[in-house]
């Protein structure tokens, strides 16, 4: 109901403004304001450039009832996140953490790589930078394919919770598949797959 009065109030209010706009902007834009020079240098002063009072504090009122239903629905987000599962919370927060320390190593061992060209002075990358590489590559797809499998049973929001997390370890899968293609060794090859994306 409050939406409504507040709905009419800003139609109102428009189209006030508009017929006033009309008016005074109709003889300046077909060019026959008086005097030597036409044009806007000759443009009529504004008779009431402030709306009404009456019209001024009920569009006032209006973007309070806004604010105050802004305010419920950011509320209404934070009920919602307490009304989780505290044990879907937790696995989201673990998830999140796994995901994070490998897309950490991930990105720094990448940097080395990337910085000396093969990542070992000239000489290419060592043993243990591959051995190191596959395994941290490998972990986030075992992460990954664990988060595909919990969220085919979550709910819509709950799945959508995950897709950020998954979204970061499809970005780092692309950017190894294409530093494998650039590579002439040293790094692993990784599947294709990834996310398969939540409906929205």
């Amino acid at each position: 109901e409050g939406g409504g009065e507040s709905s009419e109030l800003h139609l109102s209010y428009a189209k006030y403004l508009a017929a006033g706009m009309r008016a005074i902007t109709a003889p300046i834009l077909l060019d026959k304001t008086a005097g030597k020079s036409k044009g806007f240098c000759n443009a009529p002063m504004l008779v009431k450039p402030l709306p009404d009072p009456r019209i001024g504090r009920g569009l006032l009122e209006a973007l309070t009832k806004k604010m105050a239903a802004d305010s419920r629905t950011e509320a209404d987000v934070q009920r919602l996140a307490d009304e989780l599962p505290e044990e879907f919370k937790t696995k989201l927060a673990t998830f999140f953490r796994r995901s994070t320390e490998l897309l950490r190593h991930f990105f720094s061992l990448r940097s080395v790589f990337n910085e000396n060209e093969d990542g070992n002075g000239g000489i290419g990358p060592s043993d243990s930078q591959k051995n190191r590489l596959t395994n941290i590559v490998k972990g986030m797809e075992k992460v990954h394919g664990e988060m595909y499998a919990l969220t085919r049973n979550l709910t819509l929001m709950e799945s959508k919770m995950f897709k950020p997390i998954m979204d970061q370890l499809d970005w780092a899968f692309k950017l190894h598949r294409e530093d494998s293609s650039k590579s002439s060794g040293g790094f692993v090859t990784v599947a294709r797959g990834g996310f398969v994306s939540v409906a929205h």
